[in-house]
Formats: C-alpha cells, structure tokens, sequence
C-alpha cells in the first residue's frame, strides 16, 4: 500500500537532495576564491553544510522519536557522502581529498544530530 508523503516531509527531501547538490558543485570548483583568512572558512563551510545536510536528512526519515537505529542509518549516509565527496574531489584540478575534511564534516553531522535529539528532549518535558 502506497502512502502519500506529507508536505513537510517531502520539504526535508527536496532540502537534503538541494545540499547535496550544493556540496557536489562546491567540490568541483577547481581553486578556492579569495584569499586566505585568519578565519578559515572552508571549516565554516564544511561544518555548516554537513550540519544542514545531516539535520533535514534526519527529519526526512525519522518517524515519531529520534531512536539510535535511525541514528546509526543518518551518520552512516553523511560518513558515506562525505567520503564520496573527498573521493570526487580527487578527480577536480587543484583539489584532493582530506580525512581532516571527512572529520570536519562528521562534527557538523554529529551537532545537527544532538540538537535534534535535544530539541526532542525539550519537547517532551
């Protein structure tokens, strides 16, 4: 039996697949533009994208509660994408892959996870 997605859900969807793509066009520039700065925004970037990628992926497939096995599944698909993205960038001029990267993007992925799980928290109390 079929069942019709809900709005919301189908938002969180199309948000996770509109990062994703954000990512895999960002990882195919060949330099990065400016110069570099005290702060170092490509830590910023990796952070915040994999936070927003991480965060609309676990509403997308969580049920009711925020259970340890769609944990699990969410970290494992943002560790997948993230090698995935390092793999590609191997193949961009001027780029290489990083596990320094990889790691980065993993905090972003595990802050999206935890203030989801507290947000949850919050909203039981």
């Amino acid at each position: 039996m079929k069942t019709k997605l809900s709005k919301e859900k189908e938002f969180y969807i199309a948000m996770t697949f509109l990062i994703a793509v954000i990512i895999f066009l960002f990882s195919n520039i060949s330099t990065p533009v400016g110069r570099e700065t005290g702060l170092n925004l490509a830590t910023v970037y990796h952070l915040a994208v994999f936070f927003a990628f991480t965060f609309f992926l676990t509403l997308a497939i969580k049920s009711k509660n925020l259970n340890k096995k769609t944990i699990a599944i969410v970290f494992l698909i943002s560790l997948i994408y993230a090698i995935s993205d390092e793999f590609h960038q191997l193949f961009v001029i001027g780029r290489f892959a990083s596990i320094k990267d990889i790691a980065i993007d993993l905090i972003g992925s595990s802050f999206a996870i935890l203030i989801l799980k507290g947000l949850e928290q919050f909203k039981k109390a």
